[in-house]
């Protein structure tokens, strides 16, 4: 992996980004949503409307909508091309009592996360508020939603399926021993990752059978960061997650190996991808911040 370009401009940590191939857009604890330029690398504008950090953005389809430590939402509205010259503060969603740290949304409806323990549900166009859904016993880390489903994971060590239409629990899941840090879900597979440094594989189609016993339903923990586990991302090949520990692990679904390769650091402290026939590969020195909350 070779860096291309730096860019600069924020005056605090950058929390939160997403990109496609013509835009990066940026959120920072200095409370600004920065749009650049994917091949010139420059700032092409810049937004201010919460009064603390950002803590996480999402855009899609002419979409996007930011949340903040100010325990707000703000819904913008972007161009059919996700233009960065037209976007566009369209409201603000208030009613969390902490700071929101994760929102998801789809045409239907907006799902935000927040230290005050709960989840609540807007609606996408109305911007009006629909349920809140309550259940975790400590605030909320991460989450995402897809269909009818909403995934939690809180600082209460649990991660919780819910159903976004009413507002119901359909399966608590334990097993990470410290707060769960990060949570992504397929049709298959939920995989979660925690401040215990574990990553663990679930069933989804069995967490939705209330038929299944609890023990039948994580399939893999895989134990090889020494540090939290802050990101992760998967597909049906590999789970890539960053962590506290300044490594990046490549984790091979395909491998028919349970043992892990080695990793090193290269003179200067250069990242240094490691790999053999194993199922996992290292990137050293991934300089992991985590972005999350005290109010968790």
């Amino acid at each position: 992996v070779v860096s291309t370009q730096s860019t600069g401009g924020h005056t605090g940590s950058v929390l939160c980004m997403q990109y496609n191939e013509d835009i990066i857009i940026t959120g920072s604890s200095d409370a600004s949503i920065r749009v650049w330029d994917v091949k010139t690398g420059e700032q092409i504008t810049m937004m201010i409307h919460h009064c603390d950090a950002v803590l996480h953005l999402r855009f899609e389809d002419g979409i996007m909508v930011s949340c903040s430590k100010d325990r707000t939402i703000a819904v913008w509205t972007m161009g059919k091309t996700n233009s960065a010259h037209s976007i566009v503060m369209k409201h603000a969603l208030v009613g969390h009592r902490a700071a929101v740290n994760v929102v998801d949304f789809d045409k239907k409806y907006i799902v935000s996360a927040s230290g005050d323990r709960t989840i609540k549900v807007w609606g996408t166009e109305s911007c009006e508020f629909v349920r809140t859904l309550s259940g975790h016993t400590r605030g909320i880390a991460c989450l995402q939603y897809r269909g009818s489903l909403v995934v939690s994971g809180s600082s209460d060590c649990t991660i919780k399926l819910w159903d976004v239409e009413v507002g119901v629990i359909l399966r608590t899941l334990e097993g990470h021993d410290e707060l769960v840090r990060c949570i992504r879900f397929d049709s298959n597979r939920i995989v979660s990752g925690a401040y215990d440094g574990r990553i663990k594989v679930w069933d989804l189609e069995a967490a939705l059978d209330p038929r299944c016993a609890a023990n039948q339903i994580c399939i893999r923990t895989i134990s090889e960061h020494k540090g939290r586990v802050f990101r992760l991302q998967f597909d049906q090949f590999q789970i890539v997650s960053s962590s506290h520990d300044d490594t990046i692990v490549i984790f091979d679904f395909l491998s028919p190996h349970d043992y892990y390769s080695d990793f090193k650091c290269l003179p200067g402290g250069s990242p240094a991808l490691v790999s053999d026939c194993s199922g996992i590969m290292r990137l050293d020195s991934a300089n992991s911040l985590d972005s999350l909350d005290s109010a968790c």
